[in-house]
């Protein structure tokens, strides 16, 4: 039997995966794009209280997750 997807929240939506599944996989799942940047370094990843996530973390039930592109590291310039 398989085990049911947990829900989980990303960007202020939610969303449902497989035990056992990583934020990184979280954000393939939901918005390729943006799981591109964050393995290329050009977004990062906060939880629910804006302390900084691993991608390679496992997800809980009820996580939250907020994942955004950094301005500043797209740009290339440290005081922009």
């Amino acid at each position: 039997m398989l085990s049911p997807a947990i829900p989980v929240f990303l960007n202020g939506r939610a969303a449902r995966v497989p035990p056992g599944s990583t934020l990184g996989q979280l954000v393939a799942q939901e918005d390729p794009e943006l799981a591109a940047s964050l393995a290329a370094g050009l977004a990062t990843a906060t939880d629910a209280r804006g302390l900084p996530a691993d991608p390679d973390a496992q997800l809980a039930a009820g996580a939250i997750f907020r994942v955004f592109r950094s301005a500043r590291a797209a740009t290339g310039r440290a005081g922009a």
